[in-house]
């Protein structure tokens, strides 16, 4: 890989939907749910997209090493496939360390803090935001394109339940899009063709999208409207936008790793020619960008 202190490069420490799921069926692509870190040149700070039960490896990691420790965590939304493994972060009961946490406004006006800290009563866990050592700030992101250490990040609302970012990084002259939670359907009846307009623009000709595609066009049969999309959906979307490469993420907890295999070699052998590279995120893998 190199020194990811000098390149773009993204680890998958989480790559499932709805649930984690520990079955030995689905260790080779993880049952950990959605977290990804992206490694910034230059950068001391550590950026992180979506705090599912993935982070919980990640901050193992972290730990280990010395020194503080301070990131930002760009949260998408706040179902709890994607904020699960927060109060598992152990970087965050460091007092020495510092991390800012982002995330959209949600439509009954709750802001980032609001929602975690409803996460994080005794409720529900027995630590509270207020028993956490590290130096937490808490940022209700806007859409617009802000500057951050070494990257830039913008946002556009995907087609989901509820307000649900669709993050694009700029970086190194790079754009890399995280979409774990989106449906794409543009047959359904009620479809927005303004949405897909501005959707089509947002991937126009990126170099990493990372997609949801947690069903087959079979497995989708029942659950429009749900926020997920049918990987051929996906495929077919991304080629019309340009996209280079693409990850196809959120898997379901009940596509073991026989399934996946199959489904990994057929969409390189059958749309490989459309991309620079297709594949599906596999838990644990690190990629150059």
């Amino acid at each position: 890989m190199g020194d990811s202190k000098q390149e773009v490069s993204l680890t998958f420490w989480g790559v499932r939907g709805s649930t984690p799921c520990a079955n030995k069926e689905n260790m080779l692509f993880g049952g950990n749910t959605t977290c990804v870190q992206v490694h910034i040149p230059h950068s001391d700070e550590i950026l992180i997209l979506d705090s599912g039960t993935g982070i919980r490896n990640l901050g193992n990691k972290l730990v280990d090493q010395p020194g503080k420790i301070s990131g930002r965590i760009f949260i998408t939304h706040p179902h709890w496939d994607h904020i699960q493994g927060f109060p598992f972060f152990k970087p965050i009961y460091g007092s020495k360390n510092h991390f800012r946490i982002h995330m959209p406004e949600q439509e009954n006006g709750e802001s980032c803090k609001d929602i975690l800290s409803g996460h994080l009563t005794k409720t529900f866990f027995p630590v509270t935001l207020d028993m956490i050592d590290a130096n937490l700030e808490y940022t209700t992101q806007i859409s617009e394109r802000c500057e951050y250490e070494g990257y830039d990040i913008e946002f556009m609302f995907a087609n989901h339940t509820i307000n649900t970012a669709i993050y694009k990084i700029h970086v190194d002259g790079k754009q890399i899009v995280f979409c774990p939670d989106n449906e794409i359907n543009q047959s359904a009846e009620n479809a927005d063709p303004d949405f897909y307009h501005r959707l089509e623009q947002f991937f126009d000709d990126v170099d990493l999208l990372i997609h949801d595609g947690q069903y087959n066009l079979d497995s989708y049969e029942g659950k429009q409207g749900w926020g997920h999309s049918a990987w051929e959906n996906v495929v077919d979307f991304a080629a019309k936008s340009g996209v280079q490469r693409l990850f196809i993420t959120h898997h379901d907890p009940d596509s073991g790793d026989q399934k996946l295999q199959a489904l990994d070699r057929r969409i390189r052998a059958e749309f490989g020619d459309q991309f620079t590279s297709i594949q599906l995120a596999k838990e644990g893998e690190t990629i150059s960008c």
